[in-house]
């Protein structure tokens, strides 16, 4: 069994498709020895799959031979053709078929296979369609201003029905503080950090939410994140296809992107005092030139 986000297991839950496997099971006299499940997994590949590698490393020690592998569809097995393909011959010569339960398809049958090699690529098409379908989305979401996707930023907290961002008071204290002192005190990233852990500023981190001092990348972070005037960033970061890798790609920042209108408050105004956002977010050698000429304006 396996699943990857909500949006793609409407009705494709992990007990619905435990369910059918196992009323197919009873229905076709096959006794379940094992199971084994995936969740929020990928199916691009089987590197991020520890069930799946655990399962396959079962049928190869050959200690306790099985029939088959009961799947709910062929998706739950894989959507990298080459993969499944490569999976299905190990298992294959250790004498074990696949059966994909809702697509009526069985390996040990002559036209089993030829379904499964057509499938497995119609799979992959379609992985690589989803991730369009949810590039789109997160696109339209920007364009309405409101926040699309991941933890909030540092300042902010989800209002997870309307999809916005709502200020923390006590965290946006210390985002102006960082403006403050990186615009008019003229600090660099690092003395930013030091000048708060020195006056007793710690923060909460999102992950395991311990304390811990502020650092210059932190601080570096913040005065390049559009967010805090008001506004939603799209494109920031692109995913860039590994060369030599298959179905392998990394998150590379981009210099530019496309910025909107944001539905949540501003923490940093620009037309009143804080006018230094653009040339921030720009990360050039004359950033620094460039906000003091808009600062003596």
């Amino acid at each position: 069994m396996r699943v990857s986000t909500e949006i793609q297991t409407e009705g494709f839950s992990l007990d619905a498709q435990r369910e059918k496997i196992l009323g197919y099971a009873q229905y076709q006299d096959i006794q379940v020895v094992e199971e084994f499940c995936d969740a929020g997994r990928s199916g691009k590949n089987v590197t991020g799959r520890p069930e799946f590698q655990r399962m396959m490393a079962k049928i190869q020690s050959g200690k306790a031979p099985v029939d088959f592998v009961l799947v709910f569809k062929l998706s739950c097995f894989g959507r990298n053709a080459a993969d499944v393909l490569s999976n299905l011959q190990t298992m294959q010569d250790f004498g074990t078929n696949l059966i994909c339960v809702d697509d009526n398809i069985d390996s040990s049958k002559d036209s089993g296979k030829l379904m499964i090699a057509v499938l497995s690529a119609v799979a992959e098409i379609e992985r690589e369609n989803i991730l369009i379908q949810s590039m789109a989305g997160r696109r339209q979401k920007a364009r309405e201003g409101r926040w699309n996707g991941g933890q909030a930023p540092y300042g902010y907290t989800i209002d997870k029905e309307k999809g916005i961002l709502v200020v923390n008071p006590d965290e946006a204290e210390i985002v102006k503080l960082i403006y403050d002192r990186f615009i008019f005190d003229h600090m660099g990233y690092n003395k930013v950090a030091k000048w708060l852990n020195d006056n007793g500023y710690t923060r909460k981190t999102r992950k395991n939410l311990k304390y811990e001092a502020f650092t210059g990348t932190f601080v570096k972070s913040v005065l390049d994140n559009p967010v805090y005037a008001g506004k939603i960033a799209y494109g920031r970061r692109a995913h860039e296809k590994i060369q030599g890798a298959r179905n392998e790609y990394r998150i590379v920042k981009q210099d530019e992107y496309e910025t909107y209108e944001g539905q949540h408050e501003a923490i940093i105004d620009p037309e009143n005092g804080m006018p230094c956002m653009n040339a921030v977010w720009r990360r050039g050698k004359g950033a620094r030139r460039r906000v003091d000429s808009l600062v003596a304006q």
